[in-house]
Formats: structure tokens, C-alpha cells, sequence
């Protein structure tokens, strides 16, 4: 039987895998299309270790009896017991789809998976730095990931939308595209 820190630990190293994975996706993206092989791997790497995160949680909850669980030592049961932990998995496994759906091939993307893309990007780095804001009292090396998460989402976000009201980065540019930015 495994112990209630040993599972802790574990919480612990998922999550912050999965922020580190996600963060590193998002710089790859913010360096442009040449890049852009690199980040299918990051951002699978992300999800896999944020999936295993929640499975992980699922069972130190379990061990407790989701006493701690959520930020500011409010209980499972403080929060709506299981179905707020089936939401939130499945809220967050949407963003994590949605990101993947809209970066996995930027030059095809209609707008408005472009924009919720975006949308789902930008909501998971506030998540991560949010989490990571909210334990700098225990430790305030928690500026250190709350930074790079920060900074990745916002490097890949203003990437995206530099070059204009379609999104295109700038080196995806063509001469033809210059002259008439209505056409692909």
C-alpha cells in the first residue's frame, strides 16, 4: 500500500511535469511554423502527464477521503464531491482537445478554431499560473514556474495574432497573401 505522501509527492511531480510540458509546447509554437514539428510532441507529452495528474489526484482523494483537496484546504465534499472533480476533468480535457485541434495544423484552421484555440491556450496558462501564484505563501520559488508558464502562453498567443486580424504568423506570409490578405 502505497503512503499518503508517497501519493502526494506524486500530485505534486504530475503537475508540475504537466505545466513544464505545456510551457515548453507554447515556446516551441511562439517560434513559428519551422518549429512547429517539435510541438506535437510537447503538447501530447502535456496531455499524457495531465491525464496521469488527474488519475493521481483521483486516488490520493481517495485515500484521504478528500480531506485538503482543493486550494485553501476545503474538502472534496466542501466543493460537491466527485461529480466537481468529473466537471472539472472534463472541462480541462476539453481546453487541452481544443488547444490541440487548433495548433496541430495552424495553416488550415478556420477562425473560429484559431480563436478558440486561443481562448483554450490562454485559459490553461491562467490555470497553471494561477496555481502557482496561489502557493507562493508555502514557497516563493512558486514565482519560478508562475513565470515560465506566463511567459510561454503569452510569447505563443502574440505570435499567433502578429500579423494581423487572420492570425498568420509572420513568416507564413506569402507575397501573394501580401497583396491580397483575403486569400489563404
Amino acid at each position: 500500500m502505497q503512503s499518503t505522501a508517497t501519493i502526494y509527492r506524486a500530485v505534486r511531480l504530475t503537475a508540475r511535469s504537466s505545466a513544464m510540458l505545456f510551457a515548453a509546447s507554447q515556446a516551441i509554437q511562439a517560434l513559428g511554423p519551422r518549429a512547429a514539428q517539435a510541438w506535437r510532441p510537447l503538447y501530447l507529452g502535456f496531455m499524457a502527464a495531465h491525464a496521469t495528474h488527474f488519475a493521481v489526484v483521483a486516488r490520493y482523494a481517495k485515500i484521504t477521503g478528500g480531506r485538503a483537496l482543493f486550494p485553501g484546504g476545503r474538502n472534496l465534499n466542501d466543493v460537491g464531491g466527485w461529480p466537481t472533480v468529473a466537471t472539472i476533468y472534463t472541462l480541462f480535457a476539453g481546453l487541452a482537445a481544443t488547444g490541440w485541434a487548433a495548433g496541430a495544423s495552424p495553416s488550415r484552421n478556420r477562425r473560429g478554431l484559431g480563436i478558440a484555440g486561443r481562448i483554450a491556450t490562454g485559459t490553461i496558462g491562467a490555470m497553471f499560473t494561477g496555481t502557482y501564484l496561489g502557493q507562493l505563501p508555502r514557497s516563493g520559488w512558486n514565482a519560478v514556474p508562475a513565470a515560465i508558464v506566463a511567459a510561454a502562453v503569452l510569447a505563443s498567443l502574440l505570435s499567433r495574432g502578429a500579423a494581423g486580424r487572420a492570425g498568420i504568423h509572420p513568416s507564413l506570409a506569402s507575397a501573394r497573401w501580401v497583396t491580397d490578405p483575403t486569400r489563404p
